[in-house]
């Protein structure tokens, strides 16, 4: 679930419609389905925010926006990546890929019409994604990279702090 948990009712009705389970760890993502992971957003408006492209998993978005009937889009992972590709930079961190905002609009041709076919449509999003192994492969490089820059920093940053006695 996310920071602020307004995901929450999303992921009990994917639940629900899916038969999917919550992850063990939400660093990995939100849901489990048939040993896959997903991750499900929930938007009221045409923003989905901190879509976590490093992840390679399918995204699943509920967009429930104010006086429509809601809707639910299957992203998978390679695509999640191509839209998130095009950013010059994060949502709050320079690399677009550890979180990014994606629009709805950009979301059209994964639209679920029946939610009935929600759980085939994950499965088939997975098969789908599955294809680009070494798209996979890059996208664990680019988390370990991070990874390894984020301790570098802080290291070279705690560094300059002991010698200037502020920590």
């Amino acid at each position: 679930m996310g920071i602020s948990g307004g995901g929450r009712d999303a992921e009990e009705r994917f639940f629900k419609l899916t038969g999917a389970e919550r992850a063990p760890k939400a660093a990995l993502g939100d849901a489990v389905i048939d040993g896959n992971l997903v991750e499900v957003k929930r938007a009221t408006s045409t923003t989905l925010n901190q879509v976590r492209a490093v992840k390679f998993i399918v995204l699943v978005a509920y967009y429930c926006p104010d006086g429509a009937d809601p809707c639910w889009y299957v992203v998978p992972a390679h695509q999640v990546v191509a839209l998130v590709a095009r950013k010059p930079r994060g949502q709050h961190t320079e690399n677009p890929f550890e979180s990014a905002t994606l629009n709805t609009r950009d979301l059209a041709d994964y639209r679920v019409d029946d939610e009935a076919q929600l759980r085939e449509q994950v499965l088939a999003a997975v098969r789908d994604g599955a294809r680009y192994g070494d798209l996979q492969a890059e996208m664990a490089r680019v988390l370990n990279e991070s990874r390894l820059l984020a301790s570098d920093s802080r290291e070279r940053v705690a560094a300059v702090l002991r010698r200037h006695g502020l920590a």
